[in-house]
C-alpha cells in the first residue's frame, strides 16, 4: 500500500513539472513573437504541393515571412505568401492516428494548393495570427 501511494505520488509531480514545463515554453514563445523575435512553434504540416502526408517540424514565426523547419533533416519550406484561411477543425478519426488528436488543423488555401497546419489549441492564435498578417 506504502509503495503504490509514493508510485502515485511520484507521477504526479512528474506530470506537474511536465504541465508546468510546456505552459513555460508557450509564454516563451508568445513573449518571443510579441517583442518581434523568431519563435519556433511545434507543428505538423501537410501540403498538397509537397505530397500527402503530415510532416512533424516547426513553424518559425515573428521575424520575416512563416517558415516550416522540418524535425528530421535540413528541410525548410518557405510557405506561400498568398494564404487565405478557409477554416479551423479537429482532426478525423483517420488524421488523430497520424497526428495529435487534441490538436487544431488551420486550413489554408493559395495558389500552391491546400496547406494544412495542426497545432495545439494553446498555440492556435498565436499561429493563426502569423500565418493572417504574412
Amino acid at each position: 500500500m506504502n509503495a503504490d501511494v509514493i508510485e502515485l505520488a511520484f507521477f504526479a509531480a512528474v506530470a506537474a513539472l511536465v504541465g508546468w514545463l510546456m505552459r513555460r515554453k508557450q509564454r516563451q514563445r508568445s513573449a518571443a513573437v510579441a517583442d518581434g523575435e523568431a519563435a519556433g512553434v511545434p507543428c505538423m504540416l501537410k501540403w498538397s504541393a509537397h505530397g500527402s502526408r503530415w510532416r512533424a517540424g516547426r513553424l518559425m514565426i515573428g521575424a520575416g515571412p512563416p517558415v516550416w523547419r522540418a524535425s528530421w533533416g535540413s528541410r525548410e519550406l518557405a510557405l506561400p505568401t498568398d494564404l487565405r484561411r478557409t477554416g479551423t477543425r479537429a482532426p478525423s478519426a483517420r488524421e488523430g492516428m497520424s497526428i495529435n488528436p487534441g490538436s487544431r488543423i488551420l486550413e489554408y488555401a493559395s495558389s500552391d494548393g491546400v496547406v494544412l497546419v495542426a497545432v495545439m489549441p494553446d498555440d492556435l492564435d498565436l499561429v493563426g495570427k502569423a500565418l493572417e498578417s504574412a
